[in-house]
């Protein structure tokens, strides 16, 4: 059973969301040679907060490893040992002294061309390093491990050739208004976090403009936004940096000064550097984006779609395995889709109709909901240890800018702390009931998996650097998995929950796959739409994500496909022999890799258990 964790309601000014960093914080091969790379603990903390060491840690090495498997771990470690600068210290460990000696110099780093080039090389050598390994000194779960790291490596260092297809600003939550956000929240315990949170602040002119720099080169080459995603952009930087006496940059910061143990005269200081450097650097920053951003406008309109050229291609391909966990072809993966996105409207299309209305099911709210799912949790899955959830609202003036909710891993020295940001103006929307959005950012979704996977997996690879489409895979399945002890109606609960998967997953992915690989425009798109029975005004919505994320919905589609395909297909043919929850468990103790790993896996499971 899973002890009760502590579950902490916090109600703050902005989220922690999540943290855009960059890929590659301590990644240049003199670094990732085995005998350059540290060795940090594993920090957790116990049920009273306080902290202890050794949970499944990496500490001290045994002495019975073969050389293959030493060379495993310390590659494993070395992903996770230095930040790229200040910033992503603080949002990737709880004590960044336990990984090394002294903070990032850099408050904001910009990844520039060369830093894109340099881990390009770097994952290719780590992929064929790594992959070099003999195989019979390791372990099934370390092959595992190193098919995980492979696969992704691989691919990354096919995307970080391509460095002006990258976007370095982004419509929906990008880095001009999470990396405010996250600024605004770096907990202050002394006055050397305040003088930190100075030199970050110091840095945001600097590094937005980079940005914006990039996002004309890449808007001057046929590959920017258009012009609908510049001024979402645009509404983004206004909203960061309006009303001064009130902005959130400086009310969160005399906020978190007013709880230091230091003078009224200093705390007054501090104050007043902060409204000086927020004049100096925050607001020209997002008052330059406002300016500058138009000027890209009527570039990209007409643009060709993202596979049109070779590099491009090359680019897409690589981002599309990343997106799906697997390595099949673009087209065999589209037919895929296609088939489930049919086999999904013929069959449930007469029961839509039938009931006349089947996106809303449920009334409860987010404690409430969050009971029952930790309740479920709790009753039909192993165990985990105590842990801190915090929960962080977001202000009802980014309605637009931010998603419903989302889940912030833990730090990588801390599993035990979570936290969950909630886009409170969409609580009372009926597209996005609590019941669901609980068991998918919470229990048994992206929380517990993460809890779960990080206290019993020897990879922290696979924990810490798990793939999009595993992780919202196994987030989507578990929302599946609530309807069985759904407090309402559970009939009305399939048909929305899989309408939901119908047209805001399977249909948005395919539509990705059109524009971006084949080329479709918005007549393509419109005529597809209106065959699985939405009307035309739906079209805008769509075409409106679609254009402003790339490769938009994929790790949805295809995560919840390849992991209901394995789950579902082991569950039916143990039926008799294992419970679906010990199934489920095999499936955790797996942990993170590419999904044809994942099958081939499970199928030697089932085929031991029927034996």
């Amino acid at each position: 059973m899973m002890r009760p964790g502590k579950y902490v309601k916090i109600l703050c000014v902005l989220s922690a969301g999540m943290l855009m960093s960059t890929p590659f914080s301590a990644c240049s091969s003199s670094t990732m040679k085995p005998e350059n790379i540290a060795k940090p603990p594993t920090v957790a903390t116990d049920a009273n907060g306080n902290r202890i060491s050794g949970n499944n840690a990496w500490g001290n090495e045994p002495d019975d490893l073969t050389d293959a498997a030493r060379t495993l771990r310390q590659y494993d470690m070395a992903m996770f040992v230095g930040a790229s600068d200040i910033l992503n210290a603080y949002y990737t460990y709880d004590d960044p002294k336990a990984y090394y000696t002294e903070w990032p110099s850099d408050g904001l780093k910009f990844p520039t061309k060369a830093d894109y080039d340099g881990a390009a090389d770097t994952y290719a050598m780590l992929a064929k390093e790594i992959g070099s390994l003999d195989p019979s000194q390791l372990t099934e779960a370390q092959n595992r491990a190193v098919k995980d790291m492979c696969f992704d490596f691989e691919n990354k260092a096919e995307l970080y050739k391509h460095f002006y297809y990258i976007p370095q600003l982004n419509p929906m939550g990008g880095k001009q208004i999470v990396y405010p956000m996250l600024i605004s929240l770096i907990p202050f315990e002394s006055e050397d976090d305040v003088e930190r949170y100075f030199t970050i602040l110091e840095d945001v002119k600097d590094f937005f403009t980079l940005a914006y720099e990039v996002e004309k080169a890449r808007s001057d080459m046929g590959l920017g936004w258009n012009d609908e995603s510049i001024d979402r952009i645009i509404q983004d930087c206004i909203k960061m940096q309006k009303d001064h006496d009130t902005n959130f940059m400086r009310t969160s910061f005399e906020e978190r000064i007013d709880n230091l143990d230091i003078s009224e005269s200093r705390k007054k200081e501090l104050r007043q550097k902060n409204l000086e450097l927020l004049d100096l650097y925050y607001y020209p920053a997002m008052e330059m984006l406002i300016e500058k951003l138009p000027e890209l406008k009527g570039k990209c309109n007409d643009k060709t779609f993202l596979a049109a050229t070779d590099e491009g291609k090359a680019y897409y391909e690589a981002l599309f395995r990343s997106k799906t966990g697997v390595d099949m072809s673009v087209e065999e993966c589209t037919e895929l889709l296609q088939q489930k996105i049919d086999e999904i409207y013929d069959e449930y299309m007469p029961q839509w109709k039938k009931k006349g209305s089947y996106f809303a099911f449920g009334d409860l709210d987010f404690d409430q909901a969050t009971e029952w799912c930790r309740r479920f949790t709790e009753e039909n899955l192993p165990e985990v240890s105590d842990h801190d959830v915090e929960v962080y609202e977001i202000p009802r003036q980014l309605y637009d800018s931010i998603q419903p909710a989302r889940y912030y891993p833990s730090p990588i020295d801390n599993f035990t702390q979570h936290t969950v940001w909630l886009n409170v103006a969409m609580l009372d929307d009926p597209n996005y009931d609590m019941f669901t959005l609980v068991s998918h950012e919470m229990y048994p979704g992206h929380l517990y998996q993460h809890q779960y996977q990080a206290e019993n997996l020897e990879s922290r690879y696979q924990v810490f650097a798990m793939s999009e489409p595993y992780a919202e895979g196994w987030a989507q399945y578990s929302e599946k998995l609530m309807l069985s002890y759904a407090p309402f109606d559970r009939e009305q609960a399939d048909l929305s929950l899989t309408a939901s998967f119908l047209y805001s997953t399977f249909i948005a992915a395919r539509l990705s796959i059109g524009v971006e690989y084949e080329g479709w425009d918005y007549e393509d798109c419109k005529t597809y739409v209106m065959h699985y029975g939405q009307t035309e005004s739906v079209v805008d919505e769509y075409w409106k994500r679609i254009t402003a994320e790339q490769a938009y919905s994929l790790e949805y589609a295809f995560g919840l496909i390849f992991t209901a395909e394995i789950l579902d297909g082991s569950i039916a043919e143990l039926d008799g022999i294992c419970t679906k929850e010990e199934v489920i468990k095999v499936y955790l103790d797996l942990g993170c890799a590419p999904f044809e790993v994942l099958k081939e896996d499970m199928k030697a499971f089932v085929e031991s258990k029927k034996n």
